[in-house]
């Protein structure tokens, strides 16, 4: 079997969910720096949430991950420079270490982006559907 087809059977064996990520940062964070976690997050957040019933294969394809950034507003309270929210679906294995998961997320985009940044990790009940 090829790995192209190896990589298909994988995928349409996992479940249908998609981790959505929301990312919120302050004024102090530089364009290239909200770039560089643009382009990193992907494989951070494929990689913190890996489990049995969904494996991280290769790269995601469309609706296997929703990143999406927003500017503080001049009403939003709070004293990080960048907050991460990533939600995903519940599972056991998840649960078991979700403190480690959100810890790994949470040191890969300090590597990337200056001063204080938090992660919540949200483990969810949830279906996703897309077409």
């Amino acid at each position: 079997m090829s790995p192209n087809a190896s990589y298909a059977r994988a995928r349409d064996a996992r479940l249908p969910t998609v981790p959505l990520v929301d990312v919120i940062y302050d004024s102090t964070v530089a364009v290239a720096s909200l770039r560089r976690l643009g382009e990193a997050l992907p494989d951070i957040v494929a990689e913190a949430v890996d489990c049995p019933e969904e494996p991280w294969i290769g790269p995601p394809a469309i609706g296997d991950l929703e990143i999406r950034f927003r500017c503080k507003g001049e009403f939003d309270v709070g004293g990080l420079n960048l907050l991460a929210e990533v939600r995903t679906k519940w599972f056991e294995s998840r649960l078991a270490d979700k403190q480690r998961r959100a810890d790994l997320i949470r040191d890969r985009i300090s590597d990337l982006v200056p001063g204080p940044v938090g992660v919540w990790l949200i483990l969810a009940e949830g279906a996703w559907a897309q077409s």
